[in-house]
């Protein structure tokens, strides 16, 4: 059975925040997504194999879209789980829309990056 957390898929690489096409090299400067300093820097190219991660000026303006497209989906989440809540009130909503966004900025910018390359590199299995 073919997992798809196994080296070679796309999954593999959003979620570990690698190189798409050897899945090696890091996607961003940092580990940690909540150090403020480095939650956005990427390499200009994959330490391990080369790829370049800067595509051409604007590649990255496409995750905006797919981080919308994240948010919305994590919005109407917390809207359902506070309504269950707290009704139809609107400062709790709000409250909680700050709080969970808040933590969850860097995790979803890095993704967001990290699905969007995959979408147009293709991972090479061969040694580099």
């Amino acid at each position: 059975m073919h997992s798809p957390l196994k080296k070679g898929t796309k999954l593999y690489s959003v979620l570990h925040l690698k190189c798409p096409q050897c899945q090696e090299g890091n996607l961003f400067l940092g580990k940690n997504p909540y150090d403020l300093k480095l939650f956005d820097k990427m390499p200009d190219k994959c330490p391990v194999c080369g790829e370049n991660f800067v595509r051409e000026t604007g590649f990255y303006w496409g995750a905006m879209m797919v981080s919308h497209a994240t948010t919305t989906v994590i919005a109407v989440i917390v809207h359902i789980v506070i309504h269950l809540f707290y009704g139809w009130e609107i400062l709790p909503n709000l409250v909680a829309f700050l709080v969970v966004f808040a933590l969850l900025l860097p995790i979803i910018f890095r993704s967001s990056r990290a699905i969007w390359i995959n979408l147009f590199v293709k991972y090479h299995s061969r040694e580099f």
